[in-house]
Formats: C-alpha cells, sequence, structure tokens
C-alpha cells in the first residue's frame, strides 16, 4: 500500500538522504513525471508511472524501478493516487484496502453501478429494484459484463 505524500515533503525527506542533489532538479524530475502520469504515458510494461521512481530513474512503474510487486509502505505523490484510466476508471490494485466497496470487473477495475446501462429487459424482471443485495450484485454484474454487445442475455430473469 502506498503512502500518501505530498511533493514538498518528499522533496525535503528526499534531500535530506541526498544531500548532493539539488532541489531544483528533483522539483523539475517531480514535474516532469507528474506530466507524463497525467498525460498517459505508461511503463513499458503497460503500467502506470511511478512519480516518486520516475523522479530519480527513467519513467516506470514501482514493479519495474523497485523489482518489487506491490508497494509496502513506499512513497507516491498523493495527487497522483486518485488518477483514473482513461475510462475514469479505478484499479483495485491502487486503492487503499480499507476502503475497498463495491464490484470490480474481471481485470480489477471497480465498476460505477450508476453508469450501467439498464436494459429493457430487466425493466420487465421482478428483480428490478430487488430488496435483495445479492440480486442487485448479480443483475448489475451480468449487465456490466455485456456492455457494448448487440444482444443482452439473462438466465435468472423472471418476468415481473
Amino acid at each position: 500500500m502506498w503512502r500518501p505524500i505530498s511533493i514538498d515533503k518528499y522533496v525535503k525527506i528526499h534531500l535530506k538522504k541526498n544531500p548532493d542533489q539539488k532541489e531544483n532538479v528533483l522539483r523539475v524530475r517531480i514535474e516532469a513525471a507528474m506530466d507524463a502520469y497525467r498525460n498517459g504515458l505508461k511503463c513499458s510494461c503497460g503500467k502506470d508511472i511511478w512519480i516518486v521512481g520516475s523522479a530519480s530513474a527513467p519513467f516506470g512503474c514501482f514493479s519495474c524501478i523497485s523489482g518489487k510487486k506491490h508497494p509496502l509502505g513506499d512513497y507516491e505523490i498523493d495527487s497522483a493516487l486518485e488518477k483514473r484510466d482513461k475510462y475514469g476508471r479505478r484499479h483495485i490494485d491502487e486503492m487503499d484496502p480499507g476502503k475497498i466497496n463495491g464490484i470490480f470487473d474481471d481485470d480489477g477495475y471497480e465498476i460505477n453501478r450508476e453508469l450501467i446501462k439498464m436494459q429493457s429487459l430487466c425493466l420487465t424482471c421482478i428483480k428490478n429494484n430487488s430488496e435483495d443485495f445479492e440480486d442487485n450484485i448479480l443483475c448489475d454484474m451480468n449487465r456490466s459484463n455485456q456492455a457494448g454487445s448487440n444482444t443482452f442475455e439473462c438466465h435468472d430473469y423472471r418476468k415481473g
């Protein structure tokens, strides 16, 4: 899990550990990494770049720069942690485990239930607006999985 940190605080910590480096150079590298990150630059492996690591190494993700699979208390610039992919989704691996809530697709991206298209078949189903939380989740997942498809199938449809 990331330890969020502001740019100013990170610069102070970094310069304390690396007194031979210049503050203005470090800030320029952090800003360049932030700009690249905001513009969607990815590591050569396809993951988002790690701002803190990319300030000292060529632009890359946490795993490629550090050699570790997941951050365990490693710093990342706080304003970069809420970044969503180009479709506005957040990935489960980039979320605080204590704040994970809701449903996720097979690739680990959060599904916003309010944005799932309601199918006309669902409107006539007895389960539509059910008070059963599990029914609602299953229906949402089924609709989400078939988003963009020309046909819609529901094997649990019950005429209401």
